[in-house]
């Protein structure tokens, strides 16, 4: 069964069943936006590579895509069966759904010089929010071509924890809740290093489906990688971890005090991963990594409103996030936000450059 909602301006798709039975019922759903958003980025993608100097022809990039497949199904044969069942009822290629499950690590794979999708990664311990509980943050800062597809999906399936995911066109998930007490959100990283393998979005979504924390930090480790993020992990018991990854180094950041506030944006920090940074959009992504972490510091039971405010959400004339715009670039029209209380399973979500009010979901 599938029905659509609407959370903090944000439509929400929630399909249940097994595999197969969601996977139809997202691609029926989201059919037209699929097909429109494939061809969309294939242009895009063939654009970036001749400005690299290096066209790449469509069927060379499936026939990437297509030796992939094998590293998707490894990791999680449950989440394959599902992305071939949105292609299928979608009438597109695997290869294509897959173009727009993992369209920045192509980016990366290709060594196209096209900045990474600008996000920023917030981590609030127990003193600086009003639940006196630990919160994740993520501010996607999207290309306005791309804000039509943004969607939340809910997903009740027959074997495995429920969750909730923030997604393009129903694939790509950037940030998730999961009913086993996990919350994950990922920063894109540009990274030199790519090669044929695991997709970052793919993890992401793996994790979503592991039973424990311990299982979906096996998950997002495995590599090799097409691109780099980013990933940032939350328990529902306040653990955190964040781990910086090119296409094959990984590296857990130090985290010696984690009721800290953490901040991350689409620049590496460990010099590990600094040495296979591609370094496009880098001032901005610090710049933005500044701003953010000195109001999170200062913050003192913050609640999820304070947080839109960061952003140029509460249009707050004057506000620290008209410094942000300004220095960054960065457009709060274009702005979803999205705030996840994994010890309460909720989700705050506020969609900018439209009417929405900040809404809270419960998985």
């Amino acid at each position: 069964m599938t029905n659509v909602e609407v959370a903090g301006g944000v439509p929400l798709v929630s399909v249940m069943g097994t595999p197969r039975t969601m996977g139809n019922h997202l691609g029926q759903r989201l059919k037209p936006k699929l097909q429109v958003l494939a061809q969309y980025l294939l242009e895009q993608f063939t654009a970036a590579t001749r400005a690299a100097g290096n066209e790449v022809p469509p069927r060379a990039v499936r026939d990437l895509l297509h030796g992939s497949i094998a590293a998707a199904t490894r990791l999680e044969p449950g989440l394959w069966m599902e992305l071939e069942s949105i292609a299928i009822a979608a009438g597109i290629s695997d290869e294509d759904l897959l173009l727009v499950h993992g369209y920045g690590d192509l980016l990366s794979t290709y060594h196209c010089p096209v900045p990474p999708s600008s996000s920023t990664f917030i981590s609030l311990g127990a003193p600086h929010t009003d639940t006196g509980l630990p919160r994740m943050v993520l501010a996607w800062h999207l290309d306005p071509a791309l804000l039509p597809y943004v969607t939340l999906v809910r997903r009740l399936p027959a074997h495995g924890p429920a969750s909730l995911s923030l997604t393009i066109a129903g694939v790509g998930p950037v940030a998730g809740l999961s009913e086993a007490g996990v919350a994950v959100a990922w920063n894109e990283l540009r990274v030199t290093d790519g090669m044929q393998g695991q997709l970052m979005s793919h993890l992401l979504g793996s994790a979503l489906c592991a039973p424990s924390m311990e299982d979906v930090l096996s998950r997002v480790q495995m590599g090799p990688r097409h691109g780099g993020g980013a990933l940032h992990l939350l328990s529902t018991g306040g653990e955190r971890v964040s781990l910086e990854m090119s296409g094959q180094h990984q590296v857990r950041l130090l985290d010696p005090f984690q009721s800290a506030p953490r901040v991350h944006t689409n620049h590496p920090l460990h010099e590990e991963i600094v040495r296979w940074s591609a370094h496009q959009g880098e001032q901005a992504s610090k710049t933005r990594l500044e701003v953010i972490a000195s109001l999170a510091i200062d913050a003192a039971c913050c609640t999820p409103a304070t947080i839109c405010s960061w952003f140029g959400l509460e249009d707050r004339e004057g506000s620290a996030a008209s410094r942000l715009t300004i220095d960054t670039g960065i457009n709060p029209l274009t702005t979803v936000l999205v705030i996840i209380d994994p010890a309460s399973k909720t989700m705050h979500l506020r969609r900018g450059g439209n009417s929405a009010q900040l809404e809270s979901i419960k998985l």
